[in-house]
């Protein structure tokens, strides 16, 4: 987020290529900047007093010529239009899903970070890295557009690497994600935020949508800058990224699992590096128990009914929050069963939930997803036999679950 021309947006899409990124596509070239700076990128065509080039990742931009060596000037006033990104380079560049549980996900180099627009008159502030756009209403101090970036980025690159295959991608029409985030909560709430919310992830607006005051941040004059460097600040930017990166799965997925995947990915261990850490789960299981136990601390955890969590609908959800302790038990809840279903169901290996997201993203209508649940979560299992299940796998890591009784979010709807 350094200058806002776009020599530097196609070099901050090269310096984020990551370990597990794709391969370059044909007619590729290095072009040289008047400064020495070099950058691999195909030629599209000129335009005006500019060329266009297509990043590895398929990203495209346009560069003044006079910003290029005179020898690249040359090249491209004397080419023709390249063809099309074939469909290996045309997609988002996202790396291809590990097969296995991996270890560590983190960023190879630091996301360079570009500002869009700075304009204090109009109240807008606008940052760019490499997939995601951020905006603001008060200007972001470098070292919080540098941690913003390396939060967006590396979320970006974990959804892309664990096994579930989830391909995130923008939504329809937009070619990079965006977040919204805002100096007031009155103006977050007058957006759309729910009450009670940290933050939001909005599909009709086809963006998240964070307060300042959930992220960790402070005002110094009217700009925005780091507070105490709280690795844990960063919990709610994860969860809402964490949605938006599903944002093509969350018509067909039930609200605990569009929840709990979130959690799951907010529960894991994150450092200012941009570096996710998935070694030494059963401790951060251990933590992020202790931390939803609303009752206060120890090792034993009361868990919504599964038959309750597992058919509860959206309104229903919504209606608990800013009711303290309820929401966090679904919440919770729904964080502790997702790692069961990745970790601790069946083998251990996920392969009943990755196999239920497979079918369910072709699921036409409620009665087949339904199906899908029955055929991949419960196994011909009840939902007390699942229960059962559950109390066993998390007693064994070193949690004690206990169940409410039914009905801790009020009757069931007709549409469940």
């Amino acid at each position: 987020m350094k200058l806002s021309n776009h020599w530097c947006l196609a070099l901050a899409a090269l310096l984020s290529v990551f370990a597990h990124a794709q391969t370059a596509a044909p007619a590729m070239r290095s072009w040289t900047s008047t400064d020495g700076r070099k950058i691999d990128a195909a030629f599209v065509a000129l335009e005006g007093d500019g060329v266009k080039i297509r990043m590895a990742n398929g990203s495209t931009f346009t560069i003044p010529l006079a910003r290029l060596s005179a020898a690249d000037q040359a090249f491209a006033k004397g080419q023709t239009a390249a063809p099309p990104a074939t469909a290996a380079t045309s997609p988002s560049g996202a790396p291809v899903a590990s097969t296995t549980w991996p270890r560590t996900v983190s960023l190879e180099d630091r996301p360079e970070v570009t500002v869009v627009k700075e304009d204090a008159e109009t109240k807008e502030f606008i940052y760019r890295s490499p997939h995601y756009e951020f905006q603001c209403d008060s200007k972001l101090g470098s070292n919080v557009v540098r941690e913003f970036g390396r939060i967006f980025e590396s979320t970006w690159l974990l959804n892309c690497m664990l096994p579930l295959d989830l391909k995130p991608t923008p939504e329809k029409l937009r070619e990079i994600f965006l977040a919204r985030l805002f100096t007031s909560k009155d103006d977050y709430m007058t957006e759309g935020g729910v009450v009670g919310s940290a933050g939001v992830y909005m599909s009709a607006k086809k963006a998240l949508m964070v307060p300042l005051s959930s992220l960790g941040v402070k005002m110094v004059g009217s700009r925005v800058s780091l507070e105490n460097n709280n690795d844990d600040d960063n919990a709610t930017l994860i969860h809402e990224i964490t949605h938006q990166m599903m944002n093509h799965w969350l018509g067909v997925l039930p609200t605990w699992y569009i929840e709990g995947s979130a959690e799951y990915v907010e529960m894991l261990d994150y450092n200012r590096n941009g570096r996710f850490s998935l070694a030494g789960l059963n401790r951060q299981l251990k933590g992020y128990a202790q931390k939803m136990n609303y009752a206060g601390g120890g090792k034993s955890y009361t868990m919504i009914d599964l038959e309750e969590l597992m058919t509860i609908d959206g309104r229903r959800w919504a209606a608990a929050l800013g009711k303290g302790g309820a929401a966090q038990q679904n919440y919770g809840s729904a964080g502790l069963l997702t790692y069961y279903f990745y970790h601790l169901d069946d083998k251990g290996d996920a392969a009943n939930v990755i196999a239920y997201l497979r079918e369910v993203q072709n699921a036409k209508g409620n009665e087949e997803e339904q199906a899908a649940v029955k055929k991949h979560l419960l196994r011909e299992r009840t939902y007390a036999q699942l229960a059962e299940d559950v109390k066993k796998a998390l007693r064994k890591e070193g949690i004690d679950i206990t169940f409410f009784p039914p009905g801790k979010n009020g009757p069931a709807t007709t549409s469940n």
